[in-house]
């Protein structure tokens, strides 16, 4: 069916329609089958079974000989002891109740005299059996009108009701199946979308039905592959803005160079010099930015973290040699993960960086390499104070610059902590900002190898 509308119309509707015609069918047989045991069931035949029954074995023969009756007949006969009870403990019918309150006098009860005085004869309404311990026994018989419906009440109803519940439950489930995956589908590939998995489709799997949830899930992938399009063209204008304006900068550069040999050393030119070397920093983080962004070439490997940390260690230390900020490197040998060595490099180093830039200047930066369960743990406290709580998560997004960095945040590009970012979930790791008591620490968690 192409609407799902009408799919689900015709499922319901398909409940009821099958559900009567079951209930009809059960019970046109069951009341077939009693009809059939009232025609051959003879009241005299019934005295006389259970008269035959009372003398041999007494009250115990009498009830089984009630428990003997076949289906239908069963309804119609009762045998009440002389206090009104049925012998069978069954509730006995309003009717039966109040012939029973009617005719309960003693006189009804117990057998008639040998003899009748007078001009009155009161007549028996019920046929009376006496036992060998003398004890009376009132036998009585339904009309055969109603019972049927009485029997098919009380036997096959229950039965009725569980399968049409059966049926129903059935069709249900199959109908909120039908609806539930795909919407499951659809929150998969949602969120794979929001943690940047532009490639996901869910066309290939809900896409071929034909009703409002194919359709939908065509329009999905349509706007999957705009938002996928949009991202690649973003991506490689920036690129391409960033490559063509790093000639114009060192063509900037040499002719400062110039002008300064012509003219001799200005303030001025200093100056120049500082924001163009600012500008060429912000344009390599864009490069590398959008390199992350894009599908890398790159072959995982195994990478001893330890290995790949001291380097960036050192070379972090030399470049920031003037400051009086030191570095504490404490590392568990064995910690590795599989990954992409140059990407998890840029992360780590962008983070280091970002700590020696916002520690204080006699503080100390310390990183921590460790395990923890089946993940590797790096984790670079600075002292620089940390930053306001309900600004950690945003530190992660490209040029978010944090309020309370000062002038360090203002002079800063905003990219350090996003490429570290990238780089880290392209190892299938995580990373996180938090305060600690003298600082900001970023902790970085990737798969362990072992």
């Amino acid at each position: 069916m192409r609407s799902l509308l009408i799919r689900i119309f015709v499922s319901f509707w398909s409940i009821i329609v099958i559900t009567i015609i079951v209930a009809g069918a059960l019970g046109y047989a069951y009341a077939e089958r009693a009809r059939v045991a009232i025609q051959n069931f003879e009241v005299s035949d019934a005295m006389l079974e259970a008269s035959e029954a009372l003398r041999e074995d007494g009250r115990e023969g009498l009830t089984d000989w009630l428990r003997s009756l076949p289906g239908v007949t069963a309804s119609l006969v009762y045998v009440l002891d002389d206090r009104g009870h049925d012998l069978l403990d069954r509730r006995l019918p309003p009717q039966l109740q109040i012939a029973m309150k009617r005719f309960s006098g003693p006189r009804f009860r117990r057998p008639p005299p040998p003899r009748e005085f007078g001009n009155l004869r009161p007549a028996r309404p019920f046929t009376q059996l006496i036992g060998p311990d003398d004890h009376v026994y009132t036998f009585f018989v339904l009309p055969p009108q109603g019972t049927v419906g009485r029997w098919l009440a009380e036997r096959g109803g229950v039965g009725i009701a569980i399968l049409a519940l059966l049926i129903s439950a059935g069709i249900s489930y199959l109908l909120a199946r039908a609806i539930s995956q795909p919407i499951r589908r659809f929150r998969e590939s949602a969120v794979a979308i929001a943690d940047g998995n532009l490639d996901t489709r869910v066309a290939d799997r809900v896409g071929r039905r034909r009703d409002e949830i194919g359709l939908l899930a065509q329009d999905f992938d349509r706007m999957a592959n705009e938002l996928q399009r949009s991202w690649m063209r973003q991506t490689e204008l920036t690129r391409n803005v960033s490559h063509e304006l790093r000639s114009p900068l060192a063509r900037l550069r040499v002719a400062l160079e110039l002008a300064r040999r012509k003219t001799g050393d200005l303030p001025e030119f200093d100056k120049i010099d500082a924001e163009t070397g600012r500008l060429d920093e912000l344009i390599g983080q864009i490069l590398e930015f959008s390199r992350l962004d894009a599908d890398t070439n790159e072959e995982r490997t195994r990478i001893n973290l330890d290995e790949l940390i001291r380097p960036i260690v050192e070379d972090v230390r030399y470049e920031y040699a003037g400051n009086e900020s030191r570095i504490a490197l404490e590392a568990d040998a064995s910690a590795a993960v599989y990954g992409y060595p140059n990407a998890l490099r840029s992360g780590v180093e962008n983070v280091l960086r970002n700590a020696m830039q916002h520690s204080r200047e006699d503080g100390e930066v310390h990183v921590r390499i460790d395990t923890e369960a089946s993940q590797a743990v790096i984790a670079i406290a600075d002292q620089g104070g940390g930053v306001a709580e309900d600004e950690l998560e945003r530190l992660f997004e490209p040029f978010y610059r944090s309020a309370k960095g000062g002038d360090d945040a203002r002079t800063g590009s905003g990219l350090g902590l996003a490429i570290a970012a990238r780089a880290v979930a392209m190892n299938d790791g995580s990373v996180t900002a938090s305060n600690d008591a003298e600082g900001l620490c970023v902790k970085i968690r990737l798969p362990s190898a072992d």
